[in-house]
């Protein structure tokens, strides 16, 4: 199929190539630029799913409830010194009063916190596996010998719903995905098949001077061959400058629910090759498209 870009001068000249001036590399262009797009929004949720949700089942807040600052303070101390003790975790980390203060004042507002509401001692902690409940229970046991009003939340329980909702939206990216394929394929079939009534007169003159269905097919081929390429290039330069306005955008969000989304190194290989895929899948389309109607119509 690559030969096919070899061919002598005055056989291009059969059907004119119009590059960027006609239509055709521009709507390849807006279908490899919402492709490109949305390929990167899957891998991107793909890649925090997985990262993310990896990092959650192994981490686990404790929670202190103890009215008297003063026993809520030892205690949160006798917690730490009991988890980094512990086999098994790999990370604790106190989380300082200020910190919590600053979570809650959104919803409950700051007056009624200093005034009102006992704010918990919170400890987090990192495990080197994920927990299992019985895992889980016999931690809350050991901790509940000294702050007996004591929580145990895994993170992965309450951020489940969350990380099956980007699971969601990563196979739904896969079938929107599939879909732009599906019209690009489209949009080169009507384009060879208008192309090919256009220079009907031409192949039939190719027939009788004893030119074959492969030799029209190669011609329309490296026309739609260029066409792609040269849309390819434009949707993935405007690809390209989305994904990296769109990654500084969201890097200099505060860690939270999107601190894991990063768009991977293996994406920028993913992107460059669907052009190529898409120039060869228009080749193949534009092969068939002609060879299949030359048989009808000669």
């Amino acid at each position: 199929m690559l030969l096919d870009f070899a061919l002598p001068a005055h056989d291009r000249k059969l059907i004119p190539e119009g590059r960027l001036s006609g239509p055709m590399p521009w709507v390849i262009a807006i279908m490899l630029f919402l492709t490109l797009l949305v390929a990167a929004a899957g891998v991107t949720l793909a890649d925090a799913t997985q990262r993310g949700g990896e990092d959650l089942a192994q981490r686990v807040t404790v929670q202190i409830i103890e009215p008297d600052p003063v026993a809520r303070a030892a205690q949160k101390a006798a917690v730490t010194r009991i988890l980094r003790a512990t086999s098994g975790i790999t990370d604790v980390r106190p989380v300082p009063d200020a910190e919590v203060r600053k979570l809650l004042e959104p919803w409950l507002g700051s007056g009624i916190i200093d005034a009102d509401i006992p704010v918990p001692a919170l400890v987090d902690a990192r495990l080197s596996d994920v927990p299992d409940g019985a895992a889980l229970r016999v931690l809350q046991g050991r901790l509940e010998n000294i702050a007996p009003a004591i929580r145990l939340d895994p993170h992965s329980s309450w951020m489940a719903p969350f990380f099956d909702l980007m699971s969601a939206l990563t196979w739904l990216t896969v079938g929107i995905l599939l879909l732009l394929l599906i019209a690009t394929s489209a949009v080169v079939v009507l384009a060879v098949r208008s192309t090919l009534n256009t220079h009907r007169g031409t192949i039939e003159i190719m027939h009788m001077m004893g030119g074959t269905d492969l030799q029209a097919a190669r011609l329309f081929q490296r026309r739609v061959a260029l066409d792609s390429l040269l849309g390819g290039v434009v949707g993935f330069t405007g690809a390209t400058a989305i994904i990296l306005l769109l990654g500084g955008r969201i890097a200099a969000v505060e860690p939270g629910l999107l601190a894991t989304a990063s768009f991977p190194w293996y994406g920028w290989a993913m992107l460059g090759i669907i052009p190529l895929a898409v120039t060869g899948l228009a080749m193949l389309m534009a092969r068939w498209t002609v060879v299949s109607a030359l048989k009808k119509m000669l």
